[in-house]
C-alpha cells in the first residue's frame, strides 16, 4: 500500500489557512456530525453561494458539527485511487465513512459521474440498498437534483428537492429526534416532510422496456412537492467563508 505524498497532506492545512469563516462556532454539544461535499474542485465549490448558503445552514444549527470535503485535483486524485486512502473531510481530515451524514450539494448534472467516483474512494457503497447502519446517511441537493434526480437515485438514502431554506431546518429535526429508530424507520419518518424524495420507496415500472410510471409502497407520499422557500424571509445568498 501507498502513502499520500507530502504536498497532498499540506495541502488541506494551506487552504484553510487562507479562509476566514463568518459563522459564528456553535458551542452546544454535537449530536450530529455532516459533511457537506461539492463533488467538484474546492475552487468551484467555494464559489458556488447555493453550496456557502447550505453550508451556513447547517454550521449554525445548534447540535451541529459542519465540515466541507471537496473532490481532490488531478494529481491528488490519482494518488487517492493508488494509495487506497480515502478521501477526507476539510477541517478535521477525517474519512467521509466516519461522519452521520453525507450531504452532496450538486448544481451541474456533469458532477453525478463525481458523486459516485467520491463515495467509491471514501470506501461507501455506492447504492443505498448495500449500506446499513454502520454507514453515513447519505443525501443530496442543488439546482440539478430539481431538474432531474434519477441519474443518482440508486445512490442516495434521500435526495431534497426545493431550497435547502426550506429543507433543512425539518430535515435537522427529524435527524435529532430524541426517538430511537433504525434506519427504514427513520426514512419513513423523513418521508413525511415536504421536498423529500426516498428514492427506495418508489419502484419503477416498465413496459415494453420503457419507463411507464412509478409504484410507492404503503404510507408514503406518490407524489414529492418541490420545497420554495418563502427567501425574502432568509437572508440573501452571500459568501460566508
Amino acid at each position: 500500500m501507498h502513502t499520500m505524498s507530502r504536498a497532498a497532506k499540506q495541502k488541506q492545512p494551506d487552504l484553510l489557512s487562507e479562509e476566514r469563516n463568518l459563522c459564528p462556532p456553535s458551542h452546544e454539544r454535537s449530536i450530529l456530525n455532516v459533511c457537506l461535499v461539492y463533488p467538484n474542485r474546492y475552487q468551484t465549490g467555494m464559489s458556488n453561494l447555493g453550496f456557502q448558503t447550505v453550508y451556513s445552514l447547517f454550521a449554525m444549527s445548534p447540535g451541529i458539527t459542519c465540515e466541507r470535503a471537496f473532490l481532490p485535483d488531478r494529481a491528488e486524485l490519482e494518488e487517492h485511487k493508488h494509495s487506497n486512502k480515502p478521501i477526507l473531510s476539510l477541517e478535521s481530515r477525517l474519512p467521509l465513512a466516519d461522519f452521520d451524514l453525507i450531504a452532496f450539494s450538486t448544481s451541474f448534472e456533469p458532477d453525478y459521474l463525481n458523486i459516485a467516483l467520491m463515495l467509491h474512494l471514501s470506501c461507501i457503497p455506492l447504492l443505498s440498498r448495500d449500506r446499513d447502519e454502520s454507514h453515513p446517511l447519505v443525501i443530496a441537493g442543488g439546482a440539478a437534483l430539481f431538474i432531474n434526480p434519477e441519474p443518482v437515485a440508486d445512490l442516495m438514502d434521500l435526495i431534497c428537492i426545493g431550497e435547502g431554506e426550506g429543507i433543512i431546518p425539518g430535515l435537522l429535526a427529524t435527524l435529532m429526534s430524541p426517538e430511537a429508530m433504525d434506519r427504514r424507520e427513520l426514512l419513513v419518518a423523513l418521508s413525511g416532510l415536504t421536498g423529500i424524495y426516498i428514492p427506495r420507496f418508489h419502484h419503477p415500472r416498465h413496459q415494453s422496456g420503457r419507463l411507464v410510471g412509478f409504484e410507492t409502497e404503503t404510507g408514503i407520499p406518490c407524489r414529492i412537492e418541490r420545497v420554495c422557500a418563502e427567501l425574502e424571509k432568509h437572508p440573501p445568498a452571500q459568501t460566508v467563508i
